[in-house]
């Protein structure tokens, strides 16, 4: 968050996602993986004296990533994240009237796939967009996700 030369860096909170995949191999090692999730983010500021305040967001995201596979158990994943805000509160007050509907992202990780089907990762999701959409205040907000992810391949 940043507003008049002035930063607040927030804590973010842990959240969840869930959703589906699909991984298009184009060779051996290079494919496109899209996926379709759901995902919560949120952050708490302490304001010290003046108490403490609490961000609830959600959004239906659509990653398409570049899938690179050195062996066969691993892969390497980078792409541009679409997002759609689905709901938004502070202290549960609604506030998404005051965020822009849309979210642009770049996401990088990668992930393992093990023995019947399981999956596992981390990936790491950076806000290119300024998704604040309050006329009264000039400060610029940006998503920032570190997600970690178990899951199940079954095709």
């Amino acid at each position: 968050f940043e507003a008049d030369g002035f930063s607040v860096s927030p804590d973010g909170k842990t959240g969840f996602h869930f959703g589906a995949f699909a991984s298009l191999m184009f060779s051996d090692k290079l494919g496109l993986q899209p996926e379709i999730l759901y995902s919560t983010k949120g952050s708490e500021f302490d304001l010290g004296t003046f108490g403490s305040t609490e961000t609830d967001l959600s959004y239906l995201e659509i990653p398409i990533l570049l899938r690179y596979q050195p062996i066969e158990i691993l892969s390497l994943h980078a792409g541009p994240q679409f997002g759609i805000l689905a709901s938004a509160e502070q202290d549960d007050e609604d506030i998404k009237d005051s965020l822009k509907g849309s979210d642009l992202g770049l996401a990088f990780g990668g992930q393992v796939e093990l023995p019947l089907g399981f999956v596992g990762g981390a990936r790491y999701v950076l806000g290119l967009s300024d998704i604040n959409d309050d006329s009264s205040t000039d400060a610029e907000i940006k998503n920032r996700t570190f997600q970690l992810f178990v899951g199940w391949k079954f095709m």
